[in-house]
């Protein structure tokens, strides 16, 4: 692991990343409140045949926190400008868990040349609606003033992990994980998140090949939501997990990895023309 350094319109960041593997590469990105560790089972999967670069978003895990405020969309020009100091210039698989796979569509609209694929888990294109808006934002208000209590953290665990893997120990770790969290250093984040825009009328112009894994009983982000907007995009096939909760790298590391896999592995074959079913 290494911070890793840019500045975009004279705007500094600083990142955390990991890098392993050789091949192809991909960039992951994780979600609100976790961090790179939760691709640990892709990496063990996959850096066989991929270079796979991880990075922590501001606040999480090793990189810094922002104080000011920002959008999705800067840190997203931002990411492009850690792989251009990683030397990597050309088309990245962007793969993605909720926050992250909403920076993911935006690269693939922003800077098209740099995106090969899409791998978009857990998320949406879509704002974030008020009547959830208020309350997630209030929890972060609540976690700045008052720090995150075991109550608070255990709420945190149910919106981010299904009933099953919340009570295994490795939920359990996760959720002690949110008590040691400062408000103050993901407040930046959680606030591009939900303060974002509505980019769903503009999916049709994400033309790369993109994976859409989602559970079944996701809370933050419906199963419904994951169906209504994989038809906009042009060469989209979605997988549903049965009784999956928010986090499929988690929840479902296995067949997350699996599934993943494969589609990079179509997408980098020089025959690749559609997205293939996968079951």
């Amino acid at each position: 692991m290494a911070l890793v350094e840019t500045a975009r319109d004279g705007i500094r960041w600083v990142f955390e990343v990991n890098r392993c593997g050789d091949g192809p590469p991909v960039l992951l990105l994780h979600g609100l409140l976790t961090d790179s560790r939760v691709w640990q089972p892709l990496r063990e999967t996959l850096a066989d045949r991929y270079t796979l670069i991880s990075v922590d978003a501001p606040g999480h895990g090793g990189s810094p926190p922002r104080t000011a405020n920002f959008t999705l969309e800067a840190e997203t020009d931002a990411l492009v400008g850690v792989l251009d100091a990683l030397g990597v210039s050309g088309p990245v698989a962007w793969v993605g868990h909720s926050m992250g796979g909403m920076k993911a569509m935006r690269a693939a609209l922003a800077q098209p040349d740099r995106v090969a694929a899409l791998g978009l888990i857990s998320c949406q294109p879509y704002e974030e609606p008020a009547r959830t808006a208020r309350p997630y934002l209030a929890m972060v208000e609540t976690a700045r003033t008052w720090g995150i209590s075991a109550d608070l953290a255990a709420a945190m665990g149910k919106l981010n992990f299904g009933p099953e893997f919340l009570a295994s120990p490795a939920g359990q770790a996760w959720v002690a994980h949110f008590t040691g969290l400062a408000g103050d250093d993901f407040a930046a984040t959680a606030h591009a998140v939900f303060h974002r825009t509505d980019i769903s009328g503009r999916m049709a112009q994400v033309t790369v090949p993109a994976l859409v894994l989602h559970g079944t009983e996701d809370i933050p982000i419906r199963i419904a939501v994951a169906r209504s907007y994989v038809p906009l995009l042009p060469d989209a096939r979605l997988v549903e997990l049965p009784g999956c909760g928010h986090t499929p790298p988690c929840e479902r590391p296995e067949r997350t990895a699996e599934l993943v896999g494969a589609f990079l592995d179509e997408v980098y074959a020089p025959t690749h023309a559609t997205v293939t079913e996968y079951k």
